[in-house]
């Protein structure tokens, strides 16, 4: 269980959210919903251990999560972020040593540096989802899911089965915490909270 009690995140004398208040329980798809700018993934940060709360506090299972205890909860955790490209890595199968530059003239003809390095492809929607379900089959053990707009570039068709991927974790007893603007995810969301009014 996830529960954020009266907190307030700041940055400096930069108030990013106030007086969040939720629990995401254990089995359930909570959904964290709100214009753009009202603070969804500034809370996902937060629940991560990455941006300190100034009063009210955050908790895992009851225990007090600090900048300071977060490393250790962070085990707990998986984390599918908005960009999934920054997971692209993942996708790819671990290529074979180089060989030493000398060794790579030699059989080639030219030097390493008269080849153009080639710039990754952007991800499409369906390797998009693909390494989210990698990602979290990669992670099984772990009891907490943490998505930021997972379905922000995805089809309707991949939108649905990203759902389905997400309530098949809470039906495994994860406790599931995902931000969202999308009303095709909302509407399948156990728990829905707003943050509109912030």
């Amino acid at each position: 269980m996830l529960e954020f009690k009266d907190a307030t995140i700041k940055v400096g004398e930069e108030v990013l959210a106030s007086n969040i208040s939720l629990i995401a329980r254990d089995g359930q798809l909570t959904c964290v919903t709100g214009p753009e700018g009202s603070g969804k993934t500034v809370l996902l940060r937060t629940l991560m251990g990455f941006l300190p709360v100034s009063e009210g506090f955050v908790s895992v299972d009851g225990e007090l999560l600090t900048v300071y205890s977060a490393h250790a909860f962070r085990k707990m955790m998986v984390y599918l972020p908005q960009k999934m490209s920054l997971l692209a890595h993942q996708l790819r199968e671990p290529e074979p040593e180089e060989p030493e530059p000398e060794e790579f003239a030699v059989w080639n003809n030219v030097m390493p540096s008269a080849i153009e390095e080639q710039q990754p492809e952007p991800m499409n929607a369906e390797d998009i989802f693909l390494l989210a379900e990698k990602t979290l089959r990669e992670a099984a053990d772990k009891p907490i899911v943490i998505a930021d707009e997972p379905a922000a570039y995805l089809t309707p068709e991949l939108t649905m089965r990203m759902i389905e991927l997400l309530r098949q974790q809470a039906s495994q007893g994860k406790t599931v915490l995902i931000a969202s603007r999308k009303p095709q995810v909302i509407d399948y969301a156990d728990q829905v909270i707003s943050l509109d009014n912030r």
